[in-house]
């Protein structure tokens, strides 16, 4: 049947059957295919729009009245297999095959849509491209991310510059607080506030074991024996350290002390052939040595040569009439003449060499503990003391006159003490030191009146009382 007599004119309608309309639809694909310069055997890469091959657009109806706008429509599918075309308006509905037919017009339309879009994006690709050409003309996101860069990038070299202007101005002040505190400030000790230092005093105290008091008579009071030099010798009257010790401590004493001895050996061997010679029996350890032998004629041959000053004959009377039964104790205290007159500290090959400070405490502490083990010995160190060198005053915890700072007397003396189960008084830091010396010297060494009273104080709170507590070398600690 031809197309004229399957087309049936209706009045104003005309009808088409299925087949027409597929029949139009391939013909108007291939004068599209004709006419479409994306047709898949011109150019092949255009054959296919987004995924899918390029459809026909939908066919186009052939009977239109002029000046006529005509519209298709598809109704509910219904098994009819025709459906009606009018002019402006919707009639009958369509063909059981609508869903796929329509399917298709709208892939048709979607596929020309992308066919738009892909055209004109195309467009504006070459047209970017040709624009990214000229200079100057830069879009505007690269713009603002070049900006980003170059601030990043001012930002990160400002944070470097004012990480290098930081370490030279610590460096700078390192080197400037260094020069200050290398350079110091003179400083006068005596004008110092003193009142708030704390000195640690160092005092060791031994009692001796019950093994070492059997045979020992109690005889219910304390008897101590004072050895030694001027701190005990330069005054022997009731405001002496003997006596002030006896007074505030409520003990007995007994002043065996000579005037200008020292701890130190002269000779090795007694030597009377000089006048130094002679006197070096009276040094610690020949004192001790006529203790342990109970033999005092050779102290009072030499003390009838000092008729200036009385207090050699009355040292040597006192230990002869001494009974070392009774004696409970010896109190031994020699100020700095020893670091004055130079003598060696110690000889660290022979520790027990007479001639040397240590040497002659050491022996001198065997002789009388050998010989009355029961009697406790107090070591009282030498007081703070300062150097009279033609008018200039030199301070002894500094000043090295061949054998060592006083200090290093002071610590041997320490040492010595502890190896021998000897008590140590310590008077430098605890009685008189650095901070209160104008207070208690006479002079750079002689204790005044305050001093012997203050060194009387110190060893009877620590020695007689035996109170465990620190000593306070700022204030007088015991009460009467």
């Amino acid at each position: 049947m031809s197309d004229s007599e399957n087309r049936q004119d209706n009045g104003d309608l005309t009808i088409f059957s299925l087949d027409d309309i597929l029949s139009d639809e391939n013909d108007s694909a291939q004068e599209d295919s004709a006419d479409n310069p994306f047709n898949e055997h011109t150019d092949p890469e255009r054959a296919r729009i987004g995924g899918r091959e390029r459809r026909s657009s939908a066919p186009q109806a052939g009977n239109c009245d002029e000046g006529e706008t005509e519209q298709i429509s598809f109704g509910d599918m219904r098994s009819s297999g025709q459906f009606y075309q009018g002019s402006g308006r919707n009639v009958r509905r369509g063909p059981a095959r609508e869903p796929s037919l329509r399917r298709t017009l709208r892939s048709a339309n979607s596929d020309s849509d992308n066919l738009a879009g892909t055209v004109s994006a195309s467009s504006e690709k070459k047209g970017k491209r040709k624009k990214r050409s000229f200079k100057g003309d830069i879009p505007a996101e690269e713009v603002q991310g070049a900006r980003r860069g170059l601030l990043s990038g001012k930002r990160g070299l400002y944070i470097q510059i004012g990480l290098l202007v930081l370490i030279v101005l610590l460096l700078a002040s390192a080197v400037i607080i260094f020069q200050v505190w290398n350079r110091g400030v003179d400083a006068d000790p005596s004008k110092a506030d003193t009142s708030k230092y704390l000195v640690e005093v160092n005092d060791n105290m031994v009692l001796l074991p019950d093994s070492k008091l059997k045979g020992h008579e109690d005889d219910g009071k304390t008897t101590i024996l004072c050895l030694g030099n001027s701190p005990f010798s330069d005054e022997t009257g009731d405001n002496g350290l003997a006596a002030r010790i006896a007074s505030l401590g409520n003990v007995t004493t007994i002043n065996a002390s000579f005037p200008n001895s020292q701890v130190t050996c002269e000779n090795a061997k007694y030597d009377p052939s000089t006048q130094k010679g002679m006197d070096d029996i009276f040094n610690l350890f020949y004192v001790a040595y006529a203790i342990a032998i109970n033999d005092y004629s050779s102290l009072e041959t030499v003390a009838s040569t000092h008729t200036d000053d009385p207090q050699y004959e009355a040292a040597v009377k006192a230990l002869e009439s001494t009974d070392f039964s009774k004696v409970d104790m010896i109190a031994i205290m020699y100020d700095a003449t020893d670091y004055e007159n130079k003598e060696p500290v110690v000889n660290l090959g022979n520790e027990d060499e007479l001639q040397t400070y240590v040497g002659s405490l050491r022996n001198a502490f065997d002789q009388i503990q050998e010989k009355y083990p029961y009697i406790r010995i107090v070591f009282m160190s030498p007081t703070y003391m300062q150097l009279d060198n033609d008018g200039k005053t030199e301070d002894g915890r500094v000043t090295d006159l061949g054998n060592g700072t006083l200090i290093q007397y002071w610590q041997y003396a320490y040492d010595t003490c502890g190896d021998k189960s000897v008590s140590f008084l310590d008077n430098y830091y605890g009685s008189v030191n650095d901070s209160n010396y104008k207070k208690y010297l006479s002079d750079n060494i002689h204790l005044n009146d305050k001093g012997r009273q203050k060194i009387a104080d110190h060893f009877v709170y620590k020695v007689v009382q035996n109170n465990y507590g620190e000593y306070d070398a700022n204030k007088l600690m015991v009460t009467k």
